[in-house]
């Protein structure tokens, strides 16, 4: 062999060589904390949906026979576009519902082979349905009124139905916001209730407080009228008490214990004790 062919055989070989390298089907995926990878096998005696297993870490794997798709296990939100729902009273209320939610791991598998699509699909696919679904008929069981002043209930019945069929698919109910709009015309009606009510309170309060002032003003009023028939029953008994004691003698020891000592220059005469003084 001469050395040109040498060379020619050399380099394509080479070139076969890089060639292969870059186009071998040989890869690897990481699967990153929070999620988990289903290995599906595409030719072969165990093709299809039937033969998939968990995989995790890192994953080493022929592309051309073999596909990695990743699930995250991790709490999901999603934020639904808003819809309505009609009450049995033919009420219709708007929903823009939030719900956060995370994957059973070990029923991966059974996600993908049920539905065939990646989470993302699967959520505003088959999950909005169930949403959407359960909305509807929670509502067709109350009125709008109901919805209205018992809302806390409502929004578990819709919990208490997405709880049971997210679930038994593999997805953990977490999480409900609803974010319930009543319609113009009942949310005026519950306005004008809020304010007749916030009135008929302010009057009761007002009422209220003028009745605490008024027994406040009649209990000084009876206050002050016990205290002045105390004190007038107190001077007339004084009194009384006074009359009793102003005995003849008495009062005359009293004009004696007075008595300047200077003698009347004028007499009204008699027995009487009566004394004028004359200028």
């Amino acid at each position: 062999m001469t050395l040109a062919k040498k060379i020619i055989i050399g380099s394509v070989s080479f070139f076969v060589a890089v060639i292969a390298l870059f186009v071998q089907p040989f890869t690897f995926e990481n699967i990153d904390a929070g999620n988990v990878g289903i290995r599906i096998n595409l030719y072969g005696t165990d093709k299809g949906v039937d033969n998939i297993t968990l995989v995790t870490g890192r994953v080493w794997y022929n592309s051309w026979t073999t596909k990695i798709i990743e699930f995250p296990t991790f709490t999901q939100s999603v934020d639904y576009d808003s819809f309505v729902i009609t009450t049995k009273d033919a009420a219709e209320f708007k929903v823009d519902p939030k719900l956060n939610y995370h994957i059973n791991p070990e029923k991966v598998p059974q996600i993908y082979r049920q539905y065939r699509r990646p989470l993302g699909e699967i959520q505003q696919g088959f999950m909005k349905n169930t949403i959407y679904d359960a909305y509807r008929i929670v509502a067709n069981s109350f009125s709008s009124d109901s919805v209205m002043s018992n809302r806390e209930a409502f929004e578990d019945r819709v919990q208490n139905v997405l709880t049971k069929t997210l679930g038994k698919d593999g997805f953990i109910y977490d999480q409900l916001t609803s974010a319930i709009t009543p319609p113009p015309s009942l949310r005026q009606m519950i306005d004008e209730k809020n304010t007749s009510i916030q009135a008929r309170l302010k009057a009761e309060n007002m009422a209220k407080q003028a009745e605490a002032e008024a027994k406040v003003i009649i209990a000084r009023a009876e206050g002050q009228a016990k205290a002045t028939l105390i004190k007038a029953r107190a001077e007339a008994e004084a009194n009384q008490l006074r009359q009793k004691t102003l005995t003849p003698l008495l009062i005359q020891q009293e004009w004696v214990s007075k008595w300047n000592g200077v003698l009347p220059t004028t007499n009204a005469g008699g027995s009487t004790s009566l004394m004028l003084g004359i200028k």
